[in-house]
């Protein structure tokens, strides 16, 4: 298998950043929502702006089956140099928006690009590990990425404190660069023999390989609807504060800290793959996440939508932390049957979970009526359903290893 030339730790410090490239793009322009309206001649308590979240995750999933394929095909350093010229256009593009319908369309481009760091930094890991250690160092990049959406938020108000919101998008401009000039210490981690050819026939068929594993497929639809949770979670959580709770002023420190708290959870993870398996630590986030959203809805219900502001969001963050523990680890056991499609197998799963993910988000967003109920009620219910198709994929799981064993 090929090495990179970055050590260890410099490794995963690097794919943390890949990784983040797509969250950065989004975490630091929650805070300048309120001074984004006024632009757009939008109410203070209009939630059109969370469509530049959906657009963006829309734009990542479908980006995703198009960059997958050809990382298989070309390999991952002329993919990720492309995605990253192509993110810094994007950017560029979003901050010299001069309509609302502009500044849709860029930040869709801008999402088809960060399709380029999200895949990447799943196929590259998957090239260099195996099993329980490749859940580890995900759950380890995982750990340090959500430093970004700690600072996210402080670097975007600042920005906009000095600035505007365009100085907030103009920053993804500079952070693909960084991305870029690290990535020249980053030698090709694919090798001959595990190249695809970039054509329809052979695209189609690694897609047909991918959705023929029902253990892949289940558990990638799994983290889809984990997901659905957390991406209606950025597109409300702006507005629940602001109007719902009326704490504005504390809004960018409450999101740092809420991210900090993810960081640890993730760190966390990894401490415990290091002697629980992957199979057993995915089954007790996903019933944790469902006993957290619960008691989150019911805590909605019986406050009547408008529920004592510190123990919501206490139960919020634990909800959110049980999601955070799942997501590597699920993504882990949906990515290892696909060992030699690593890349393809991404971009798919990837896609399932921005464009159901995101859609599912942002019904949710649009069903805002003043309350925490909604986004409350829709924990339980996706939660609900993730967990359901992990049960099936384990039994999926556990006949593939009969069928060994008896072999």
């Amino acid at each position: 298998m090929t090495r990179t030339r970055l050590r260890d730790t410099e490794f995963v410090a690097f794919m943390a950043l890949v990784s983040a490239m797509g969250a950065l793009a989004i975490d630091m322009l929650l805070p300048a929502f309120s001074d984004m309206r006024p632009d757009f001649g939008l109410a203070e308590d209009s939630p059109a702006l969370g469509l530049t979240l959906t657009l963006f995750f829309i734009g990542s999933g479908i980006g995703q089956l198009v960059l997958g394929p050809l990382a298989d095909a070309v390999g991952r350093k002329p993919v990720m140099v492309a995605s990253m010229t192509l993110y810094g256009l994007g950017a560029l593009a979003s901050a010299l928006a001069p309509t609302l319908g502009f500044l849709y369309a860029a930040r869709f481009a801008w999402g088809v690009a960060a399709a380029g760091p999200r895949v990447l930094s799943q196929a590259i890991v998957r090239d260099r590990y195996q099993g329980d250690d490749m859940a580890r160092v995900m759950s380890l990049i995982q750990a340090i990425f959500f430093l970004g959406p700690v600072v996210a938020p402080i670097i975007g108000a600042g920005l906009v404190a000095v600035g505007s919101w365009r100085w907030v998008m103009a920053f993804g401009v500079a952070s693909a660069a960084v991305v870029l000039a690290w990535s020249t210490r980053l030698e090709e981690t694919l090798s001959d023999q595990n190249r695809r050819a970039f054509q329809i026939d052979a695209i189609t068929s690694g897609f047909s390989a991918v959705f023929r594993n029902r253990t892949t497929t289940l558990y990638a639809l799994s983290v889809s609807f984990s997901f659905a949770s957390i991406f209606a979670f950025l597109g409300s959580v702006e507005l629940i504060v602001d109007d719902v709770f009326d704490r504005a002023g504390i809004f960018v420190p409450l999101f740092s800290v809420l991210a900090l708290g993810l960081g640890l959870v993730a760190f966390t993870t990894n401490r415990l793959l290091q002697r629980t398996p992957g199979r057993v630590l995915a089954l007790r986030a996903g019933v944790a996440m469902l006993a957290a959203s619960a008691v989150l809805a019911a805590i909605a219900l019986a406050g009547e939508g408008e529920p004592n502001f510190w123990l919501w969001i206490i139960v919020f963050g634990a909800c959110n932390g049980a999601n955070v523990a799942y997501f590597p680890v699920a993504t882990s056991l949906a990515m290892e049957p696909m060992g030699e499609q690593a890349g393809t197998a991404a971009a798919v799963i990837g896609f399932i979970s921005a464009v159901i993910g995101s859609v599912l988000g942002g019904l949710v967003d649009r069903a805002f009526d003043g309350s925490v109920t909604p986004l409350s009620l829709s924990f339980v219910a996706f939660t609900g359903v993730s967990l359901v198709l992990q049960l099936w994929a384990r039994k999926e799981m556990a006949e593939v290893d009969g069928n060994r064993t008896r072999l």
